[in-house]
């Protein structure tokens, strides 16, 4: 099998999709884009984004068709990632690889199959949609691989080898237990948390007009991203997210007990000493960690 991709196909040409298909062109790699808008791939090939168009799943699900495609990359919601790859299985188990983008991944489960790896490329923005599509988006950023189907190492290497070389992307691999516990604790509850709090500042009827900071800018800037998808993220990522809400809730007691004075607090410190202590331990595990 060559291990080189020359050629790929893009299913889903939002805002990962579009930017996948703008930085493989760029290194002379031919891109094929479909996406169940129709507008969406015409105007991805007037805009030169893709180079062909595929017409329907029903077209690509067919051992001739892909024949001379190296890889087929999936940049759908993850709810709709499984049904997509079961829509594939006349490509199963052949010489083209199937990657996907999704930032979840318990809900994909398979059996029999040897050319499909999962892919989670790090990068993002809350803009969305094929107008958004940025050529340097995933460049010098992270990619977790899982491989829970056992896929072949011919499989595997393309995959880490289009993220790493195509894309300048780093690589590193993960089970999908790991996988989506660590997300939901880095990316996932950060997202429900901006939610929470814009709602909150909605119901205390209070006008915060200019006021706001730099702070609650970024938690504004999370909450706009597409609820569909983040919707369906905390759906299937739940059991994981519930856990690190958990954590998020011991920490804000925890937080609130030192601000309100109400923990049992030694003599010889003040509560203010002791929350610039829990405060800094957080600030240097973040500094740490990320």
């Amino acid at each position: 099998m060559n291990l080189n991709v020359e050629r790929i196909l893009i299913i889903g040409l939002g805002m990962i999709g579009a930017s996948i298909a703008l930085a493989s062109r760029s290194k002379g790699i031919k891109v094929t884009g479909y996406d169940i808008d129709s507008n969406s791939v015409k105007n991805a090939f007037q805009n030169q984004i893709i180079d062909d168009e595929a017409s329907s799943i029903e077209q690509i699900n067919s051992k001739k068709y892909t024949k001379d495609i190296d890889l087929i990359i999936l940049a759908i919601p993850p709810k709709q990632t499984l049904d997509v790859l079961n829509s594939l299985q006349e490509v199963w188990n052949t010489d083209t690889t199937i990657t996907e983008t999704s930032s979840v991944k318990n809900h994909i489960k398979i059996e029999g199959v040897s050319n499909i790896v999962l892919s989670h490329p790090i990068a993002g923005s809350d803009q969305s949609g094929l107008l958004a599509a940025d050529e340097n988006l995933f460049k010098n950023k992270k990619n977790v691989l899982c491989n829970p189907f056992n896929s072949d190492k011919d499989h595997y290497d393309k995959v880490e080898n289009f993220w790493s070389n195509a894309l300048q992307m780093k690589t590193a691999l993960m089970t999908v237990s790991e996988h989506d516990l660590i997300f939901a604790m880095t990316s996932h509850l950060p997202h429900l948390i901006s939610y929470a709090l814009i709602d909150s500042i909605r119901l205390s009827n209070n006008d915060v007009g200019d006021n706001a900071g730099g702070g609650i800018k970024e938690f504004l800037r999370l909450s706009g991203s597409n609820p569909e998808m983040w919707r369906d993220i905390f759906m299937l990522n739940r059991v994981d997210l519930i856990k690190a809400l958990a954590g998020m809730q011991v920490s804000l007691n925890n937080l609130l007990e030192l601000i309100t004075e109400t923990k049992q607090i030694p003599d010889i410190f003040s509560h203010l000493e002791i929350l610039k202590k829990e405060l800094d331990e957080i600030k240097s595990y973040k500094e740490d960690k990320f």
